[in-house]
């Protein structure tokens, strides 16, 4: 049985991505403003995979937790804008910081590259979450991973709290 989390949607993670973006380049004074108008968002979340059976407790006794790619969005015309393909560099990104080979700053760690891979930063992992970003520079690309992966969280948060079945979410270890 495949598990994603339960107060993380697409819609959310599409409105949050649309709604940095929309600050980033509409806001004034400049010094937070990209170059660049074009660029590729990627949000992973942890998918679990669950045994069918439970112990004898109700807990499963083996799972697995892999990256899901709950929501991407592009930004900016493919044909004149991008100068590369961010999409693959912002998954590439992504599942370095999910794999833990690169940890979010503001640089890659050249011991744990492999054959092929991305040599770009500009990603966040908060909480269980990967945001990455590329297109702009790496240091905006990390300010909106960030951003987005904030947004996400106190969102997330958000529903959790307003739903009437909160209670049900806790665990009874009686």
């Amino acid at each position: 049985m495949k598990k994603l989390p339960k107060f993380l949607t697409e819609e959310m993670a599409e409105e949050a991505i649309e709604m940095v973006w929309w600050m980033v380049l509409n806001h004034e004074p400049t010094h937070f403003k990209p170059k660049s108008k074009a660029c590729h968002v990627v949000v992973l979340v942890p998918e679990q995979e669950t045994p069918d059976e439970l112990n004898a407790v109700g807990r499963y006794l083996n799972y697995s937790v892999r990256p899901y790619s709950l929501f991407e969005y592009s930004f900016g015309n493919k044909e004149s804008e991008w100068t590369a393909d961010y999409a693959e560099i912002a998954r590439s990104k992504a599942l370095k910081l999910w794999n833990g080979m690169n940890d979010g700053r503001t640089d890659i760690m050249p011991h744990l590259m492999y054959s092929g891979d991305c040599p770009f930063w500009g990603g966040v992992k908060r909480d269980g979450i990967v945001v990455a970003c590329s297109g702009v520079e790496a240091h905006f690309d990390r300010m909106i991973s960030g951003m987005v992966a904030d947004m996400l969280i106190a969102g997330a948060y958000h529903a959790w709290m307003n739903s009437n079945d909160k209670k049900e979410n806790r665990v009874n270890l009686s």
